[in-house]
């Protein structure tokens, strides 16, 4: 036993291969004697590192060890072997193993095959071994860590009569149930089965509620009181015994400087929002939380404690739904002051806050033209609670325009939200994750603040409205899918139409560019309210910025266009041929392009922008560019094309040949690409469609790419991430695959150090001996063992 257990230390320090006679031998050793723990706990290790030789461990070692197990738990040698070895089947005899060994047993078998619970046999067997009620009582430590199993088994062993029956009889013990996840979420399915759904909710909430705000239960209780209120219908009859105390508590830890608890305030919200509660209840849950002494702080605060910012507001939201009677006139400033008119979570949320507001006939045009952030909190010098102070004069037009970053809109016209609503009441929260929300205007508020801002008769002036990005941002609404977004912003138009007409004489330049604007609309006969593709709603924005802000070289090239006929031809926007030749210079050509190019870039956003290049016949001047032009050239060419195959699928009808002659010209490129340059082509062939039309090609290029670029660590995270991405887009590639190839682009991960030593060493090893009773555990971030796994798959 010695020399085993030697030469089994040796290889797991060394990680060293034994030969399947070797193996077997040691196997065979153990088979036929009682060996101690630290000898199985060799062969575990040894295992756990090779695992390919578990087919050659025969079924009756483990009955062996099974049945000379004298301890109460098992060793972690017989559960490996359950879970990897496809020879042991659940047609086992194991009745007679005591009730933990057996669950161990069980729950190990369930993993690999969830099948087994579909025979009556093993459902008859297990509820004859399990007493149910005891096991909810006492929750023992067998029970809670293996909840699958009893999870499945009620879902097919319990009626509604036994469901009823256990139900009621927990009822009468509450107090000595014990709470823990897995017990929970097994009565939860017992009183959804017996229709005792609102019962239970009711005694999980008093226990929430009677927990400490240390408590490690109060996460997980909380989710699953939620998802529980979910499913319940609106105004069900929630019986809780002492809403004050709900409440208080909901405030106090939610609200407190110091290691917030959220939950508390969240289950309160969805309370408020499902029970048929008193007016009295809602009234003191908002005077309560408007009265404590952090809210102020909380709501006038920018960007600590957003997640409790949010929190707070949401439950207010809730509150005004569920009675609009608390709503007030002196709140709103409160609100604007905390208001950053962003696209962020909290702006979203305070957004539709306000607009409750003034559905429910709150007077906001006291407030008009509106402030937002900090303006709005020097204007209506709020301090320190919601019931606030009396107005000032209204701020001037000039004033309001000064308030406006011309950075910020021009980073909200790049990243338009062509999805985004005006009538915000119902939308759902979006979490936009391209760019930075809290520096993006909200255009659902942005446009009634400026039409507020023009419908007064006071004097405006036009070209600071122009330079400030004002009507640039009102002409990319005309590219949203919004229909109301898109009427708001003509009405905008129209207003500013009037102010135009007033000082006709100052203002003829600006007067003839909406003229233009309104002709080359109308002659495209769109259905009202029209909407553009937003290359062309961008390409009339840039234009009045480049113009209004006397950008050098882009300007008088917008100017000549302007003149030059007394239509804008939308259909041909931007007008390629007279924007190239109206220049002259190579600085000024590669300033045209590259502005021509990033409205390109930040306009491609839907099929309609694709038909705009489709037409335009823009793809040769894309590849002569990328092989003579500069690297920031090819880098917005290669934004184009990823916005592009994102929006269109690459078949041979759409943008499929686009992908074939880009992945030629990068592939012919005379020169090293940069980094960059490396990155956008594979995020380009991630945004690539399933189309079977292209999947060989893309994985050739793929492999052609990485293997000439895969050793640099900041180039082989991406390539393996495509390579995953590709391998579950696409079928039948496997092909492309031998062992050569793949050893390559392990070599790759490997030199690039951005594979993990266990993650090499495994993938060498399924590469060599094979990929039998190889699995990936969830937590494990392999980058490339996946993939390889799902190859190797594919190829038997």
């Amino acid at each position: 036993m010695k020399d085993y257990q030697v030469k089994l230390k040796k290889s797991i320090e060394n990680k060293k291969y034994l030969d399947n006679q070797q193996f077997t031998n040691i196997i065979e050793y153990i088979c036929e004697n009682i060996v101690s723990h630290e000898f199985l706990d060799l062969v575990l290790k040894y295992l756990e590192i090779y695992s390919q030789q578990i087919s050659l461990i025969p079924k009756r070692l483990f009955i062996h060890l099974l049945s000379n197990t004298k301890e109460k738990t098992l060793h972690p040698l017989i559960l490996f072997l359950v879970l990897r070895h496809n020879d042991i089947d659940y047609d086992l005899n194991l009745d007679n193993l005591p009730v933990e060994q057996w669950t161990y047993l069980m729950s190990a078998l369930y993993k690999r095959l969830p099948e087994m619970l579909c025979d009556p046999v093993i459902v008859r067997n297990t509820m004859n071994k399990i007493n149910t009620y005891k096991m909810l009582i006492d929750s023992p430590p067998w029970f809670n860590e293996n909840g699958d199993i009893f999870i499945g088994l009620h879902l097919i062993g319990f009626d509604e009569d036994e469901c009823d029956e256990l139900f009621n009889k927990l009822k009468t013990n509450w107090s000595i149930f014990k709470i823990t996840m897995t017990a929970v979420s097994f009565v939860d399915l017992v009183a959804a089965k017996c229709n005792k759904e609102l019962e239970f909710t009711q005694f999980l909430i008093t226990t929430l509620f009677s927990l400490s705000p240390a408590s490690d239960d109060i996460v997980w209780l909380s989710n699953q009181i939620i998802n529980n209120l979910k499913l319940l219908e609106i105004n069900c009859p929630i019986q809780i015994s002492d809403w004050d105390d709900i409440i208080m508590k909901a405030v106090k830890y939610g609200l407190v400087e110091e290691n917030p608890e959220y939950c508390f305030i969240r289950v309160l919200r969805k309370l408020v929002k499902k029970a048929n509660i008193d007016k009295s209840i809602t009234s003191k849950s908002f005077e309560l939380l408007a009265g404590h002494s952090q809210f102020s702080n909380i709501m006038l605060s920018r960007d600590a404690k957003r997640i409790q910012k949010e929190e707070v507001l949401k439950l207010i939201e809730t509150l005004i739904k569920k009675e609009p009677s608390i709503m007030a006139v002196s709140h709103v400033p409160l609100f604007l002051c905390s208001y950053n008119a962003s696209l962020s979570v909290i702006d979203q949320i305070l957004l539709r806050i306000l607009f409750r507001y003034e559905e429910n006939s709150i007077p906001m045009s006291n407030y008009r033209p509106y402030l937002w952030g900090s303006f709005a909190i020097s204007h209506y010098q709020v301090k320190n609670h919601l019931i606030s102070k009396t107005l000032n004069s209204f701020p001037s037009t000039t004033e309001v325009l000064s308030y406006i970053p011309l950075k910020r809109l021009k980073e909200t016209i790049s990243c338009f939200p062509i999805n985004r609503t005006l009538h915000i009441k119902d939308q759902k929260i979006v979490h936009y994750t391209s760019n930075d929300p809290s520096q993006m205007f909200d255009p659902s508020f942005f446009l009634p603040m400026i039409s507020s801002l023009l419908a007064t008769e006071a004097p405006l002036s036009i070209e600071k409205f122009n330079r400030s990005g004002c009507l640039s941002m009102v002409l990319a609404c005309l590219g949203s899918y919004d229909c109301s977004m898109r009427s708001a912003a003509y009405h905008v138009l129209t207003l500013l139409r009037s102010h135009l007409f007033c000082r006709r004489a100052e203002n003829l330049f600006w007067d003839h560019f909406s003229s233009w604007v309104a002709q080359g609309i109308q002659d495209l006969h769109l259905k009202p309210p029209p909407q553009l593709s937003m290359i062309q709603a961008l390409f009339l924005g840039r234009m009045v910025l480049a113009m209004a802000n006397h950008e050098k070289g882009i300007e008088s090239t917008c100017c000549r266009i302007l003149l030059a006929r007394p239509a804008a031809r939308l259909n041909h926007i931007p007008e390629l041929k007279t924007f190239l030749t109206a220049f002259s210079g190579l600085k000024d050509k590669t300033l045209h392009i590259r502005w021509f190019f990033e409205i390109l870039r930040d306009g491609t956003r839907s099929t309609s922008d694709w038909q705009v290049l489709k037409n335009m016949d823009l793809f040769n001047l894309f590849l002569v560019i990328f092989k003579c032009g500069h690297q920031k050239d090819r880098l917005l060419i290669l934004k184009i094309m990823e916005a592009t195959f994102r929006i269109h699928p690459a078949t041979n009808g759409g943008t499929g040949p686009w992908a074939l002659s880009l992945m030629v010209a990068i592939s012919k490129y005379p020169k090293e690409l940069s980094t960059e340059e490396i990155l956008l082509a594979f995020k380009c062939l991630q945004s690539l469609s399933g189309s079977s039309y292209i999947s060989l090609p893309a994985v050739d290029f793929w492999l052609f790419l990485f293997l000439e670029y895969g050793k640099n660590p900041d180039i082989s995270p991406e390539g393996f991430d495509t390579l995953n991405n590709l391998v579950s887009k696409f079928q039948n590639i496997s092909e492309l695959f031998d062992n050569s190839c793949l050893k390559d682009i392990l070599n790759c991960g490997i030199v690039s150090s951005v594979l993990s030593d266990d993650e090499a060493f495994k993938c060498q090893s399924v590469l060599e001996y094979g990929m039998d009773g190889i699995q990936i555990q969830e937590s494990n971030n392999y980058l490339f063992l996946p993939t390889l796994l799902r190859i190797l798959k594919a190829k038997v």
